[in-house]
């Protein structure tokens, strides 16, 4: 059995952020150093071209298993074997191909993500929505030679939700979904096998590994397809019996017959897939008694396949053969259970059928999804309620099949009709049987498989100070006030923001006031008194109390406020003096203000995208000096003068002294 050992630190990290992610592109902050971005250009040719075939186009970000933008990456895992792997694939926990696993993972606008290994390609698996659009891929590229190992690529087409709003580089993985298996096909042995009629014929591989007295490994049992039930007397010819011989040739191999030797017209063998094999009634330890005995077939557990091929040999000269599979799913159903067992089968369907050349491999047939495709005219198949027919089969011919699940038991029937005519009904012998691809070791990688988020960006503009608000001493006499509104929103902008990878999600901008100083003088004053400033529930107050408490409308000069567009209104409830000496007139041109920094207007704004990722700045302008209050002024107008009053003296008072 394979030991499959993952490679520590080798993951394969695939950042969402624009631009490569890794040791030598970023080498701070360790968040980014660690990440295994490539140029997507790099990827393996299969792995493009599965890519281009379900649809998918080119991709823009990829990531390769350890790499640090410098070496070729690293294995993600390698594996040590006895015999040769027959096959490298991404599977589920139980070693079967993934279809429609959620894995937990939704796009960044809420889509769950459901993992599927590719039907064509099984070192190809795709996270996809329920629209079957793909989110993101990975690839197994095998390496050595022999095969010992593999490097993970992997692509992404769609942003994904990443659960950590504070952390715009939180990750997300693929942890218990996604594993690997190293296959090897399951040859079975049939050299010792006991001679004529039997009930039953137990074997297993060659050089098996036995505990216990036990065999871990998987075996194989072989029955007629209605066995005698021998355990309640009856004698095993009552039933249909297992046959083996010889078949002759350079390798005489053994092949599989039943009551008279060849499978007549719907007759047909019965193998079983099972573990825990008692080794001293296996062959070749099986003697023709032991063989006859159904409490001799003992085992502890059953063994689940997905494909399996068996060769049709000692084909009656000149003809052809209908074979007809049918696969099945048994509980474990040991000893005096066994034959029992039979009626309580369900019927695993057969999705897909290859007709092959057994000695050069070359495919003569195909059925799968629903049609037949192939070089041969002469061999018809056909797939009814997940039963597979097979029709023109000859001598040499191996027939393999794939079911939609793990089976444990399938029945082999010569299909042809009883006492047929013509030359498609000829019995035959059953050569070899192989488990295919049987995962014999798996190893969780998905945990390795990690996706780190994007987060938005935004810098804001240095606002620009031109905006002004005024209000004049001239309308608050008695108990008027004025009041002036200006929008300081213009004075603030952007230079760059983006909402990153994960797409648009929304925009706030909060405008606030300030003071420099709580309390602080203004510089100002109303009728000699000094106006302090206090910030307060967001409002900047003017106010001659000497304390925040004290304030009262009575002594509230003026105050700011602002809205959440950015308007500053200013109100004013008394005069403010101004400076001595006062014009003679156009008192409104005579204005009071501020030190600039007194006050302060703040914006700050927060992109969020659209999984709650967000990116803040702030600005802020100092806008005491641009709050002016117009002086007011006395006024007077002079009537023109009557001339009517008279003043006169007399010459006559002026004589003398």
């Amino acid at each position: 059995m394979p030991a499959l050992t993952l490679t520590p630190g080798s993951t394969v990290t695939l950042d969402e952020t624009a631009g490569l992610q890794n040791l030598a592109a970023t080498p701070a902050p360790a968040g980014d150093a660690n990440d295994n971005d490539i140029l997507a250009t790099s990827l393996p040719t299969a792995f493009t071209g599965r890519l281009t075939a379900v649809g998918a186009g080119a991709p823009t970000k990829a990531a390769l298993s350890g790499y640090n933008g410098s070496n070729t990456g690293t294995n993600a895992f390698t594996f040590s074997v006895t015999g040769a792997v027959t096959d490298l694939s991404f599977t589920d926990a139980n070693g079967a191909p993934l279809n429609g696993l959620d894995s937990g993972l939704n796009t960044a606008d809420g889509e769950d993500i459901f993992l599927f290994t590719d039907t064509t390609n099984n070192n190809v698996v795709y996270g996809k929505t329920a629209l079957n659009v793909v989110v993101f891929a990975a690839y197994l590229e095998e390496t050595g030679t022999p095969v010992t190992g593999a490097k993970i690529w992997m692509v992404q087409y769609e942003a994904m939700a990443n659960p950590d709003a504070a952390n715009p580089d939180d990750s997300v993985n693929l942890l218990n979904k996604v594993f690997v298996s190293v296959s090897q096909d399951a040859d079975f042995n049939l050299q010792g096998a006991p001679s004529g009629n039997n009930l039953f014929l137990m074997f297993t591989k060659t050089d098996p590994t036995i505990v216990g007295g036990r065999i871990s490994d998987v075996s194989i049992i072989a029955t007629g397809k209605d066995p005698a039930n021998e355990s309640t007397g009856v004698n095993i010819n009552t039933g249909d019996t297992i046959v083996s011989s010889q078949a002759g040739g350079a390798d005489n191999a053994t092949t599989f017959g039943t009551n008279s030797q060849m499978i007549t017209e719907q007759e047909g063998i019965r193998f079983t897939f099972v573990t825990g094999a008692r080794a001293d009634v296996t062959i070749p330890n099986l003697d023709q008694n032991e063989a006859d005995l159904e409490s001799n077939i003992d085992f502890t557990g059953m063994f689940g396949a997905r494909t399996a091929d068996f060769d049709v040999v000692q084909l009656q000269s000149g003809k052809t053969a209908q074979v007809k599979v049918t696969a099945y799913s048994t509980g474990v159903e040991s000893g005096n259970s066994f034959i029992d067992g039979y009626a309580g089968d369900a019927v695993v369907s057969i999705t897909s059928v290859r007709v092959l050349d057994s000695v050069t491999g070359a495919v003569l047939e195909t059925f799968s999804g629903g049609s037949e495709g192939g070089v041969s005219s002469t061999i018809a198949i056909s797939i009814t309620d997940g039963v597979a027919t097979i029709t023109g089969v000859k001598a040499g011919y191996s027939i393999e099949y794939t079911t939609s699940a793990d089976h444990n038991r399938v029945l082999i029937e010569n299909g042809a009709a009883l006492n047929a005519s013509g030359n498609t009904h000829a019995d035959f012998d059953i050569g070899g049987f192989r488990l295919l691809q049987v995962s014999s070791a798996t190893a969780e990688v998905g945990s390795m498989m990690i996706f780190e988020d994007d987060g938005p960006s935004l810098a804001l503009a240095t606002p620009t100070d031109t905006a002004l608000v005024n209000t004049q001493d001239a309308d608050t006499i008695g108990a008027n006030t004025d009041s002036a509104t200006t929008n300081f929103a213009t004075a603030f902008g952007t230079t760059s923001s983006s909402y990153g990878a994960d797409g648009a999600g929304a925009t706030n901008s909060v405008f606030a006031l300030g003071v420099k100083t709580q309390g602080g003088d203004s510089g100002l004053k109303s009728d000699g008194a000094t106006i302090y400033l206090y910030l307060v529930s967001g409002k900047v107050i003017g106010s001659t109390s000497g304390t925040e408490a004290g304030i009262l409308a009575t002594n509230t000069i003026f105050d700011l406020a602002v809205s959440a567009s950015g308007s500053v209104t200013l109100q004013q409830f008394a005069e403010i003096d101004h400076a001595l000496p006062g014009a003679s007139s156009n008192y409104a041109a005579q204005q009071a203000t501020m030190a600039d920094d007194l006050v302060t207007l703040s914006d700050t704004v927060t992109l969020t995208d659209q999984d709650g990722d967000t990116a803040s700045d702030s600005k802020v302008l100092n806008i005491g000096a641009n709050i002016k209050f117009d002086d007011d002024g006395p006024s007077v107008v002079l009537a023109a003068p009557i001339d009517t009053a008279l003043v006169n003296t007399q010459d006559a008072d002026t004589i003398g002294g």
